[in-house]
């Protein structure tokens, strides 16, 4: 009979193998039970149409509240998959507070989709959003472009509720942007070519979490999130090189970041988990694989680290 000590050496062992497996297929650990905050991938992919990944967004969950990074395309429905799946935080009408990072469309398409379905949805709070320079102007041309469906539903038979389509759009400078009970989110300046672009780091009673945006490396980040909890990053393959962008080298070096320069960026800050989320597929018939990316990124770094799938919570 195996005594109480081989037992729980055996169960230490499985959990190690559990974990070590999770890492390796690039799927994502669940949050603990006694985690109050939870990050849900509602998107992953870039600008091609990707029919397995939505534009980049992400849902940080904390105490049942969301707040939403980044708004591409799919954004509403895949919170509504995920609520189907057991996060009740990300209800259609529970999206109020979200951060954009840039003004890049597939990071902003998605943007009119969080105004007005969850608006149609059962929203009667406005919808605070934070972003850089451009997004109040960007808000007031929305809300003008769809000006004939919003009399139609206020004045017409449906009866609207006006004060749930209500947009507060804020365009924010490096610092802290946003604070409740819940979160205090704080933004950095990242390097993406000529665009402003921010990063965010959530600070919650239990994690920290750090999300880059699209950047090129740059001290800013790395400041902002010294042995954070999680880092959410995104990451181009040194083999990814698309054919409609002849100087994709030059363009690169000025707007993202490679895999060798994530992992040594991960060096720096090393974080508890590092999700890379906006990568660069590769074209249909020659994606890059998660694999790839896993082998290219554990060269130099190793630490845990996984490729972001949609769904996925941690």
């Amino acid at each position: 009979m195996r005594s109480k000590v081989q037992l729980l050496t055996l169960r230490v062992i499985w959990w190690l193998v559990v974990v070590t497996s999770y890492s390796a297929a690039g799927q994502h650990l669940p949050a603990t039970a006694a985690s109050l905050t939870q990050i849900v991938l509602l998107g992953t992919g870039g600008p091609r149409p990707d029919p397995q990944r939505s534009g980049p967004a992400t849902a940080i969950v904390v105490n049942g509240t969301p707040y939403l990074v980044d708004a591409g395309p799919g954004i509403v429905r895949r919170a509504a998959a995920a609520y189907d799946r057991g996060i009740k935080g990300l209800a259609v009408a529970n999206l109020q507070t979200a951060f954009i990072t840039h003004l890049h469309s597939d990071h902003t398409v998605g943007y009119p989709d969080l105004i007005f379905t969850t608006w149609v949805q059962g929203r009667h709070r406005p919808l605070r959003v934070y972003g850089p320079a451009g997004l109040e102007a960007m808000t007031k041309y929305i809300m003008l472009a769809w000006q004939a469906d919003i009399d139609v539903r206020i004045k017409d038979l449906e009866q609207r509720d006006a004060t749930g389509l209500a947009v507060e759009a804020h365009d924010v400078k490096p610092g802290v942007i946003y604070q409740d009970s819940s979160v205090k989110a704080t933004a950095f300046p990242v390097s993406h070519g000529e665009l402003q672009a921010y990063g965010y780091r959530f600070q919650t009673s239990d994690r920290t979490v750090v999300i880059s945006g699209d950047t090129s490396p740059g001290p800013a980040l790395i400041d902002s999130c010294q042995k954070c909890d999680v880092l959410i990053h995104e990451a181009y393959s040194e083999d990814y090189k698309p054919a409609d962008v002849p100087n994709w080298l030059q363009y690169r070096q000025k707007y993202h970041t490679t895999t060798a320069q994530l992992a040594e960026i991960a060096n720096k800050t090393q974080p508890g988990l590092l999700i890379v989320y906006h990568r660069g597929a590769g074209a249909p018939g020659r994606e890059i694989s998660d694999e790839q990316y896993l082998a290219e990124i554990r060269r130099t770094y190793g630490g845990k680290v996984v490729i972001g799938q949609d769904l996925d919570v941690y």
